[in-house]
């Protein structure tokens, strides 16, 4: 079994395309959140090796879910990589040095990929 990678955007057919890519090209073993509160739910009670994580997104966005990690699992935030279409601006809100990294979309899909990988085997 691969591992196992939590992916959060609202957008459905983004966040179906990003899963069907992490099955198939890495074996990895996929949920997805389609919101932070979902992906909070998920995060109390599941393992996983890292978070493909939104940034724009309803109720609870990707800035509360950090915020999140940061308060109850800090462990995982070296596997978090935000993926964002938003402003410069709202990208430099994030804490760079606690997180593996971020991805703007569109993203090349290849690069993307080995960038979970990396994020996956990225020690805490």
């Amino acid at each position: 079994m691969g591992a196992r990678v939590l992916v959060t955007d609202d957008d459905v057919a983004l966040r179906n395309l990003i899963v069907r890519l992490l099955e198939t090209r890495d074996h990895f073993e996929i949920d997805s959140a389609r919101d932070g509160v979902e992906a909070i739910e998920k995060l109390d009670h599941d393992h996983f090796d890292a978070i493909v994580l939104d940034l724009m997104m309803p109720r609870i966005d990707g800035f509360g879910v950090l915020k999140y990690l940061r308060e109850h699992r800090p462990n995982l935030l070296k596997r978090v990589i935000v993926m964002t279409a938003t402003s410069e601006e709202e990208i430099h809100k994030l804490d760079f040095a606690a997180i593996c990294g971020v991805v703007r979309k569109p993203f090349d899909i290849n690069y993307f990929v080995d960038y979970v990988q990396h994020c996956v085997e990225t020690p805490n």
